[in-house]
């Protein structure tokens, strides 16, 4: 019997059409021995050709790009090489999210690893907000006396504050991957994906910052030493949602892979705390939601320096205390943010979902955003205020890009600035009409070039989903290479049996693994035994419970099904 299907039920379609005839994938299963059903997941997710395969199945040092083709790193390695041997004092300049902790923990560590009299800053979120500050700048004049300092995650806009440390006797290296502002600090080097003709122009900051590495590096490659820097850009670069393809997917690969071995006191104390087991395949997902949480949470509940220094100690005792620390604030930050999403009002529908809550804190603003936006599949804001001046963390799904966005807002806005999907903004509260008007517009002209608001997915049904093994040769699932998700549908063996905090687990007739629904308590009233469902789903693998699913969306009717996927 037909179970209640809500009216919040989404249509959905096959991620990609495909097209009479042979698979279009057979030529990449053929040439890497891929199991059929990855290799049409791959095609699925855009990959045609096995050289775009590649950089996943074939993740060499040789295939990574040169990194003096990024514009700046020649000058940067410079400058730094003219600094190191004058026995100058470098400061790396970072920021308080997991991109820019680990971009200062690999510069740092590069640094000391090539003698550098080195030390770091990272500024406050509440007291300094996002970038270069020159009280900041002024105060590490007076403590640290640094006479070059290196940016990373941050740093490309500030033409007056790298201005005036010239006047101060500070000289600027810039490495950021932010969105560009109409003229560059005058530095003695901005090193930058969007500048010159640099193939990936995705890099994260901790990906831009390892550029930089490398080219220092660059006389005595140590591949060891390189692939325990990935595991740092690993973890910035999914956790900054940054695209997982092209040479990222080639980073990320072999950062998740080094991840399995040995690691330093303060890295194996993170992985402990998030229950990732090493010596087994570390995904993608597991940094999404065990590592990343972990050490924002450090930048969001206050000053991050602990963060930085979790991921460089090398004394046991120190980590653990760390990570006990990082754990306590993690814990927190949990019932900060669950109980702000509870607060906040319901999604309206608009294009572009922006909601103001003057008592929120800011910490957890970007963390409830990205809920709200995964929820409704609209770019979302969301904003608390301080002095009257409204704070703002952005998150967009795939196809939208708040750059765009912040342009339009621009003429209202006191600041603004990141990248396609996650960006903050501040603006006088009173301007929030203006505001709001201009993100909606842009919104739903962003909208108008994409497809139906429908889900997109791998197909119906279980079988689709290629074995744990094959599944994990496609890794790193995440931003631009979308986990696995399928339609699952079939007869409740049983009633849905809730636990924990309103999470719920059911089983459907004929289907040995099981569906693990978060928060879905209170969607599953009126579910019983016998009840049809048909629900879009993200595949789990864990080392000791084997495979599960993930319930993601109740799904409706399906659009564009070919019948590959439909019988």
């Amino acid at each position: 019997m037909p179970g209640p299907t809500p009216a919040s039920a989404k249509p959905w379609r096959l991620r990609r059409a495909i097209p009479p005839g042979p698979d279009p994938w057979a030529g990449m299963a053929g040439d890497f021995r891929l199991d059929s059903k990855a290799a049409r997941l791959a095609w699925l997710r855009g990959l045609d050709h096995s050289e775009d395969l590649a950089w996943r199945l074939d993740p060499a040092w040789s295939r990574c790009t040169d990194p003096y083709l990024l514009t700046g790193v020649g000058e940067a390695v410079a400058c730094l090489r003219q600094s190191m041997e004058k026995g100058h004092s470098i400061c790396v300049y970072g920021d308080y999210d997991v991109d820019g902790v680990t971009a200062t923990a690999l510069l740092v560590r590069v640094l000391e690893k090539l003698g550098a009299k080195v030390s770091f800053f990272i500024p406050n979120r509440f007291s300094d907000g996002y970038g270069l500050h020159l009280d900041c700048i002024r105060e590490l004049k007076e403590t640290l006396h640094p006479d070059l300092l290196v940016s990373v995650d941050c740093g490309v806009r500030s033409c007056e504050e790298v201005r005036a440390s010239s006047e101060l006797g500070m000289d600027w290296i810039i490495t950021d991957h932010h969105s560009l502002g109409a003229d560059l600090p005058p530095a003695k080097a901005v090193v930058h994906p969007q500048l010159g003709d640099y193939p990936n122009r995705g890099l994260a900051g901790v990906g831009v910052a390892f550029k930089l590495a490398q080219g220092l590096l660059d006389t005595a490659p140590d591949t060891v030493f390189l692939d325990g820097l990935l595991k740092l850009v690993a973890i910035g670069t999914i956790a900054d949602m940054m695209p997982l393809h092209g040479e990222n997917a080639l980073l990320v690969r072999r950062g998740l892979d080094a991840l399995k071995g040995a690691n330093g006191p303060g890295l194996a104390a993170l992985l402990k705390a998030a229950r990732i087991e090493t010596g087994h395949v570390i995904r993608a997902q597991d940094i999404a939601f065990g590592v990343a949480p972990r050490l924002n949470a450090v930048g969001r509940m206050g000053g991050a320096e602990d963060a930085v220094r979790l991921l460089l100690t090398r004394d046991p005792v120190e980590a653990q205390t760390l990570a006990a620390r990082v754990e306590s604030l993690n814990a927190e930050r949990r019932q900060i943010q669950r109980q702000l999403a509870m607060n906040l009002s319901t999604p309206t529908g608009e294009d572009f979902d922006l909601v103001v809550e003057p008592t929120a804190h800011k910490g957890v603003i970007g963390i409830v955003a990205g809920q709200r936006m995964r929820e409704t599949g609209r770019p979302t804001g969301v904003c608390t205020v301080l002095d009257g001046v409204a704070q703002c963390s952005l998150r967009a799904p795939e196809g939208f890009d708040l750059g765009e966005l912040l342009q339009l807002a621009g003429p209202f806005l006191l600041s603004g600035g990141g990248h396609r999907a996650a960006a903050g903004m501040s603006f006088e509260l009173a301007k929030l009409p203006f505001v709001r008007q201009s993100m909606q517009r842009g919104a739903v002209l962003q909208a108008r070039g994409l497809r139906s608001p429908s889900l997109p997915v791998d197909g119906l049904g279980a079988e689709l989903v290629p074995g744990t093994a094959d599944l994990d040769r496609l890794e790193p699932f995440g931003q631009g290479f979308p986990p696995v998700m399928v339609v699952l549908q079939g007869a409740l063996q049983a009633g849905p049996q809730t636990f924990g905090e309103g999470h719920v687990k059911l089983r459907l007739v004929g289907l040995s693994e099981p569906l693990t629904w978060f928060s879905g308590a209170e969607s599953s009233q009126g579910l019983l035994p016998g009840h049809l469902i048909r629900m879009a789903c993200t595949v789990q693998d864990q080392p000791r419970w084997g495979r599960s699913f993930l319930v993601e969306s109740i799904v409706g009717a399906a659009m564009e099904m070919p019948e590959e996927t439909s019988a």
